[in-house]
């Protein structure tokens, strides 16, 4: 399904715990109360539908696809001038409306597109369009997904004590490694925020592309690979290629603990564990976790991570992996969450 679109469509989810927003009134009122005392987050997207089995939220399937984006950041992969030559060369492979936001550590990018889109397949097209465009770019941090929350512009990190700031693209390009980011949201560059800026200006028609750019099709037939494992515990393609990195992401690593835990306890009730076994099970995914080399494992604070999460019923769906641009396609795991 297309649609036309605006670019700060209704609703949407706003703040970490992801409260509903049915209006730019409200969304204006939450930046003006907290900017300063809290960190602003807002859902990507917005979104057309309400869970169907959660009605208090609305339902990433039916999410209104109206940009790209990407996030890169500064840390073990570069410096902030290997970031700025990463973007730099993005910005150069877009075609469009592409509006920057300077994070304090890095940037996100905004491609807006001509016409938005809706629907299961589109989800997929626009992961795959992401990992196409921003190959081989090492400071890259992450790219959008349907459920995707992001730093609303102009507003100040209260942790980090940065502003996320809007920044026009067209100046950055002339010299990525010599314009001066502001320290603080400058009243000239609003009208390139990506949420509350000027409309949208952009002759990128991501259906087009996607009729252009094919998907290669692969026939979907029983898993026959070899099955990965952490001991006696089966590790399905798409958390086992998330965690042998270096420094997987944080819900990576939740999800691994959840998922050990659900099958060491034979996808039992958590409560039912006696304290020995819920010992056993923490010292298996310890081990586990250990044995992976990770670059900033830490036996404390890893410790006190299972711990938080062996009381969690379930480990993600595969509809959780599917949405964070995760999943190739259905293995011996397969929960049948992801919609055909």
């Amino acid at each position: 399904m297309v649609e036309k679109i605006g670019l700060l469509n209704m609703p949407r989810e706003i703040g970490l715990k992801r409260s509903a927003c049915s209006d730019r009134q409200r969304f204006t009122k939450y930046i003006k109360s907290l900017n300063g005392k809290s960190n602003l987050y807002t859902s990507l997207y917005s979104f057309r539908d309400k869970d169907p089995k959660a009605s208090w939220k609305y339902d990433p399937q039916s999410a209104v696809i109206d940009r790209a984006w990407w996030d890169f950041d500064a840390g073990e992969r570069g410096d902030i001038e290997q970031v700025k030559r990463d973007v730099a060369t993005l910005v150069g492979r877009l075609d469009g409306d592409v509006r920057l936001v300077a994070t304090g550590r890095g940037f996100h990018i905004h491609q807006l597109f001509k016409r938005s889109v809706m629907g299961f397949d589109f989800h997929r097209h626009l992961s795959r369009y992401q990992q196409i465009m921003s190959s081989g770019l090492k400071t890259l941090d992450g790219y959008a997904f349907p459920a995707k929350l992001t730093r609303i512009p102009n507003t100040y990190n209260a942790t980090r004590r940065r502003w996320a700031v809007s920044i026009p693209t067209d100046a950055f390009m002339v010299d990525p490694s010599g314009f001066p980011i502001p320290k603080s949201p400058k009243k000239e560059y609003r009208i390139h925020c990506p949420f509350l800026g000027n409309d949208r200006d952009s002759d990128f028609d991501f259906p087009v592309w996607v009729a252009n750019n094919p998907e290669q099709k692969i026939e979907m037939t029983h898993f026959k690979g070899e099955i990965g494992s952490a001991g006696e515990v089966p590790i399905m393609p798409c958390l086992a290629k998330a965690i042998e990195v270096d420094n997987p992401t944080h819900p990576v690593r939740v999800a691994l603990v959840q998922h050990m835990a659900e099958e060491l306890r034979w996808f039992s009730d958590p409560t039912s564990l006696s304290p020995e076994e819920r010992d056993e099970i923490e010292d298996s995914i310890f081990d586990y976790i250990k044995s992976l080399n990770w670059r900033d494992f830490n036996p404390h604070r890893t410790r006190q991570g299972i711990r938080t999460n062996l009381d969690y019923d379930h480990s993600p769906s595969c509809r959780w992996f599917h949405l964070r641009g995760m999943c190739k396609g259905k293995c011996w795991r397969y929960d049948g969450t992801i919609g055909s």
